[in-house]
């Protein structure tokens, strides 16, 4: 069932043209600490993580970070890789993400035989009695004269021959480089820019795009922040090696958040909460829709023991998170320890591990 599922994935983001699904693997975020609070993280973003979910933020980096994270999405299907540079005077931020999606072993069927029987499944001449045979094979006297038997393409209908010894294995390589920015323009606001360079490999084809993220931040104080993060802002056209295009339309992505210290526990809670705005029309495979315009939602809740420990929760799209962090100092530099999990309905647990050094 799991390998079904995901060869609906690939096949929604293959060489189809499908642009409603086309950026669907930048989707999936980066940091443990910020996919723990259920990817509520636009308005947050305090740490090198921001060059990703809003670079307005990466301004607010004391001095130099690194971060690296590994997951295994879907019982180990998708394996899913980042890492990340940023340094900040201050003022200014810059930085720099690293992605990789794979995906292994999938089943390349290409060169099984079918019975070229034509839609009906049975062969024969149209309308010469054959017991079975539909008589029109989805003849059209403009657009398939001739029908679909003997055309020398599989077709609807027509049985595939099972040869395990003819089937071959390939796999699908997704890499994205951002190169961010960012400017605080006054004690509340900031704003920042993420450039991204995409090569996808699917099967033996290759696509090479560029994109734009620009966002924006604003503090009022040291309780509330609100962010805006505009993906793909000018749409990123991915060109493959076939000779298709498609294109990832803009994102608007939406957060706020508020913090608050609990003396009393020695406690920071933070309370986040994000929503994306697609313009894909993605109708019912997003949680809401309206008129082609949907909305998928993000919450998340940290709580920071002592800037020690910190346990988050959160919500993904409908879907659980949660999250355990631990500081500590290691050769007198802060290092950060993080675990994130990600529950599906369909498809196993994802888990996420992080690990971040500030130098």
């Amino acid at each position: 069932m799991k390998i079904i599922y995901l060869l609906a994935l690939l096949l929604a983001v293959s060489v189809s043209g499908a642009a409603k699904y086309a950026g669907e693997f930048l989707s999936v975020g980066a940091g443990a600490r910020g996919l723990g609070m259920g990817g509520a993280f636009c308005a947050v973003v305090d740490d090198v993580s921001s060059g990703y979910w809003n670079p307005a933020g990466l301004h607010l980096l004391r001095g130099q970070q690194a971060q690296f994270m590994h997951s295994e999405r879907f019982g180990g299907l998708v394996k899913y890789d980042y890492l990340g540079y940023g340094r900040s005077d201050g003022e200014t931020g810059l930085g720099a993400s690293l992605f990789r999606t794979g995906i292994s072993d999938i089943p390349n069927t290409n060169s099984l035989p079918w019975y070229d029987t034509g839609s009906d499944g049975v062969f024969g001449e149209d309308g010469t009695g054959v017991p079975g045979d539909a008589g029109d094979d989805d003849w059209d006297p403009v657009s398939n004269p001739d029908g679909t038997e003997g055309n020398g393409e599989w077709d609807p209908g027509e049985e595939i021959v099972y040869d395990e010894s003819l089937i071959t294995y390939d796999s699908a390589v997704d890499w994205a480089l951002y190169l961010s920015w960012s400017r605080m323009l006054s004690g509340e606001f900031s704003v920042g820019a993420s450039a991204k360079v995409i090569r996808r490999g699917l099967m033996g084809y290759s696509a090479f795009g560029l994109g734009l993220d620009i966002g924006a931040r604003y503090q009022p104080s040291d309780a509330f922040s609100v962010g805006v993060n505009l993906q793909d802002i000018s749409g990123t056209h991915l060109f493959w090696n076939n000779g298709v295009s498609e294109s990832v339309l803009p994102t608007v992505k939406l957060g706020l958040a508020l913090k608050w210290p609990i003396s009393k526990f020695a406690t920071v809670a933070t309370i986040a909460a994000d929503g994306d705005f697609r313009f894909e029309g993605r109708e019912y495979s997003a949680q809401y829709n309206f008129s082609g315009v949907s909305l998928d939602t993000h919450l998340g809740a940290e709580f920071l023991v002592k800037d020690l420990v910190a346990l988050r929760i959160g919500s993904s799209e409908g879907n659980m998170t949660a999250g355990l962090g631990l500081s500590f100092r290691l050769m007198d530099h802060p290092v950060g320890l993080d675990y994130a999990y990600l529950g599906h309905q369909d498809l196993d647990a994802t888990h996420r591990v992080s690990l971040g050094a500030g130098f």
